[in-house]
């Protein structure tokens, strides 16, 4: 929850900075039980929100299908409101970081792939791109997302992550249903989200059994890349019998598209930032289990002060590379652990 605060104070400092808005939708979120396990986490989650002084409530069924005109709140024994809660545009914030560094003195360099990183002895001395060109630099922080291990590899290190399929399916337009900016839910006795989507409903199932990629296979473009589309189907034949208690028409609802593609899931499911011991100067940050959009601002935070030697705002013990010793992201029984992780994954 620091991590996702700090990404807020982000916000709202690029906005000051930059005199424009990122488009934050605060459209508040409602988490579900309807089980004496989902309960339970419920009651997790509103003793941290207490904690850290998020404002949440429990609401009935009432104010359940005001807020959520979609489900059907016959199935639903507890809803946790969190009125603050938002979310944003993705490829707007991240111009948002850009735009703001560039004000604040950064050089930037879009469209310039990185070939290898460079050493000197055991330490990292800068990066090479593919044209050839080669920055030198104290300090590189790996944040190469899906593909960071392919520049670890030449190393001889291997972080803690592998790409694992997520996916979501986005229903067609309905807009009374499906009112704009309604909250988001998180359904865990279903393993599946929902989010509103200019008139239509986001809906995010968590499979049994997640599908893991070798990250040699990954290719330069994101979209040329085999997800095994072939699966939305099965997947839904999995999952939306345990989503048709919330959703009743689940099976007759129309799907205007599928998206699919790569989040960086860990063992443990908790992020991996902080300096990589084995090479001096070179730092990482990823491995964000589908968390990167709402926790990236915490998540820069802390890398800084690691690589400042100020003193951390989060332990950073919790996010060390090298937690789990070493590991083969490359082999086929690792891939499975990190997919595990993600496999009947009931959380936000």
């Amino acid at each position: 929850m620091e991590l996702v605060q700090e990404t807020y104070d982000c916000i709202d400092e690029i906005e000051a900075l930059l005199g424009e808005s990122l488009g934050l939708q605060t459209c508040g979120s409602i988490t579900i039980a309807s089980s004496e396990a989902s309960l339970k986490e419920v009651e997790a989650l509103e003793e941290a929100a207490n904690r850290f002084g998020i404002p949440n409530e429990r609401i009935g069924r009432e104010r359940t299908a005001q807020l959520l005109p979609w489900i059907d709140t016959e199935a639903v024994d507890v809803s946790l409101y969190m009125p603050t809660d938002a979310f944003i545009d993705s490829a707007l914030l991240c111009s948002g970081y850009a735009k703001a560094a560039a004000r604040l003195g950064v050089e930037l360099r879009p469209n310039c792939k990185v070939a290898s990183l460079m050493t000197e002895g055991d330490r990292i001395c800068g990066v090479e791109l593919t044209n050839g060109t080669r920055l030198t630099a104290p300090v590189v922080v790996n944040a190469a997302g899906a593909w960071a291990n392919l520049l670890m590899r030449p190393l001889h290190v291997g972080l803690p992550f592998t790409p694992v399929r997520s996916h979501f399916w986005i229903t067609a337009i309905d807009r009374e249903r499906f009112p704009a900016n309604h909250p988001f839910t998180v359904i865990p006795d279903a393993r599946a989200f929902t989010r509103s989507d200019v008139g239509a409903l986001i809906i995010g199932l968590r499979e049994s059994h997640c599908q893991p990629f070798d990250p040699s296979t990954l290719t330069n473009k994101l979209e040329d890349f085999d997800f095994r589309k072939e699966a939305e189907w099965t997947v839904l034949d999995e999952c939306a019998p345990l989503l048709k208690r919330y959703l009743h028409d689940i099976d007759d609802l129309p799907i205007a598209h599928y998206m699919a593609g790569p989040s960086c899931y860990v063992p443990d499911a908790k992020f991996i930032i902080g300096p990589v011991r084995a090479w001096k100067g070179l730092f990482t940050v990823t491995g964000c289990c589908g968390g990167g959009v709402a926790a990236g601002g915490g998540m820069g935070r802390l890398a800084a002060e690691l690589i400042m030697g100020e003193t951390p705002f989060v332990d950073p013990a919790l996010f060390a590379p090298e937690r789990f010793g070493e590991v083969d992201p490359f082999s086929e029984a690792f891939q499975q652990r990190c997919a595990d992780a993600r496999s009947n994954k009931k959380g936000g």
